[in-house]
């Protein structure tokens, strides 16, 4: 073979490596606020069905953690008591009772002969996720949202700034708060919308979160069909909006914020 026939066939081979690697699907690094991490690994997880049925059925005569309604109070419940004898009583009180079980029929003495109902109805998988619910936090447990902005970190605070002003995307895709308002002292921002300095002042904080579940931009083609925002960017931008009043409301010098 040739000098001219080996370089030809390195240079065939060299195309097509490169066509097969150009072909292979690229990972990219998420853009900085993309929302990857949304799903927080350290918040606890469990079955929307099970808290469902918790609010439904559980609470009638039960609370969480605020003392004996018509039953006991359900924090703790599964340290206090083993799992398979919460699965038998909950799907047949009655049967425990009747069997001379120590602890249920002193429970039945103890709240004067209130029977727990027979929920025969439900799975040994859906008492089971019912329990696990109660064992994590139960109706204690709350979505990112709902935290108050004081507890804000810098981090999250500057994040919601990112957010506001597009330097970070919406995992949705919609327009960033900054193409139609603006907050003062930041020289950047739309008018479209009214100015957001002291919005978090007018709403506080519970109200606030409210309003931010609400989709802005149904007119926007680009963004996806789920929420406008997540759970944790909508608290990033609570944060910033309350830091941002804050600065606003506090006298050059002092301390802290009206919340």
């Amino acid at each position: 073979m040739t000098t001219s026939a080996r370089v030809y066939g390195w240079i065939v081979c060299l195309g097509l490596f490169l066509l097969l690697f150009l072909a292979l699907p690229v990972k990219t690094k998420p853009a900085s606020g993309s929302d990857s991490d949304d799903a927080d690994a350290a918040a606890p997880k469990f079955s929307l069905e099970a808290a469902s049925i918790f609010g439904k059925r559980c609470t009638a005569c039960h609370t969480y953690g605020k003392g004996i309604k018509v039953g006991p109070d359900l924090k703790g419940v599964t340290d206090r008591r083993k799992r398979d004898w919460l699965l038998k009583f909950i799907h047949a009180s009655s049967v425990v009772i009747q069997s001379g079980d120590p602890t249920a029929t002193s429970l039945f003495a103890e709240f004067k002969q209130q029977r727990m109902p027979d929920w025969t109805d439900l799975s040994e998988k859906q008492i089971n996720d019912i329990l696990d619910f109660i064992s994590i936090g139960g109706p204690d447990i709350k979505p990112a949202d709902e935290r108050h902005a004081e507890l804000a970190t810098a981090a999250d605070i500057e994040r919601g700034r990112q957010l506001f002003f597009g330097e970070s995307r919406l995992k949705s895709g919609s327009q960033a708060c900054a193409t139609c308002h603006s907050v003062q002292g930041n020289g950047l921002g739309g008018t479209l919308g009214p100015d957001l300095t002291n919005v978090y002042l007018r709403h506080q904080d519970k109200a606030l979160t409210s309003f931010l579940r609400q989709p802005c931009f149904q007119w926007d083609a680009g963004a996806s069909a789920g929420p406008y925002l997540t759970a944790k960017e909508s608290f990033a931008l609570k944060a910033f909006l309350r830091q941002s009043a804050v600065q606003h409301t506090t006298p050059a010098g002092s301390a802290g914020g009206s919340r």
